[in-house]
């Protein structure tokens, strides 16, 4: 099950004190563009097998409520830094109720997710499409990123919007080197980002079914990088037993 983020657990940044955040980034959605790296979009960083498009999986042993027991979809990968949505965190928070004057917003089901504690006055969008969209950056697939809320409100009038949208309030963002360090440090996992797993039914088995299946998963984690060392790590083989 998905843990019940309490205040209690989840500290001054809990999904319910951010009710009012999320209602606000609701205004704040036409012609945003969120604070992520402005380089963003730059050549990849010595060698590291991070970049847009993968998964960033929050390793068990990680007890940062911010990102315990998340999934984190890599959005943007830089020499700026690294930006992404937790994309198996939903709040109580419907959008037609945060939202009620936006077209389209009474045929979609789903809640606003929370996708991390960096500016969660800002509403962004993840959302399939066969084809490119203006307004939107391709993440991967046909997963585009956007903030526009043309785009948002285009997608919401399209047939079937709950299989093909999702909203974040917020996002998880990293300085220059941060994630990179985290990640040799193991706190994270990664793998390529499955699109059908981002717009899942029931965001609570994602995370669980990569640590907790019921057969092992074989998953590649970096060797510790010696003091001094540059990053760039040497991969090897990691086996999570079943339900660990």
């Amino acid at each position: 099950m998905l843990p019940q983020f309490s205040e209690a657990t989840y500290g001054a940044r809990s999904i319910r004190a951010n009710k009012t955040s999320i209602l606000a980034a609701c205004l704040m959605l036409a012609g945003i563009v969120p604070a992520f790296p402005a380089d963003a979009s730059g050549p990849a960083r010595t060698g590291a097998p991070l970049r847009p498009g993968i998964f960033l999986l929050s390793a068990p042993r990680l007890n940062d409520p911010n990102f315990f027991h998340t999934v984190v979809l890599l959005v943007t990968y830089g020499k700026e830094g690294a930006s992404g949505l937790i994309i198996n965190r939903p709040t109580d928070v419907p959008l037609v109720k945060a939202l009620p004057d936006l077209e389209g917003t009474e045929n979609f089901s789903k809640p606003i997710y929370f996708g991390g504690p960096v500016s969660t006055n800002l509403m962004l969008v993840l959302l399939r499409s066969n084809s490119s969209l203006e307004g939107a950056r391709n993440v991967l697939g046909d997963i585009y990123f956007t903030a526009s809320r043309k785009v948002l409100t285009d997608a919401l009038v399209n047939p079937d919007p709950d299989k093909k949208v999702r909203v974040y309030a917020g996002y998880s963002g990293w300085a220059p080197m941060q994630l990179d360090a985290e990640f040799v440090r193991g706190d994270w996992v990664i793998m390529d980002a499955d699109p059908g797993a981002v717009f899942a039914e029931d965001p609570s088995k994602i995370w669980p079914a990569f640590f907790e299946g019921k057969e092992k998963i074989q998953i590649r984690v970096p060797d510790p990088v010696p003091d001094g060392g540059a990053f760039g790590p040497v991969w090897s083989p990691v086996v999570f037993p079943g339900g660990r």
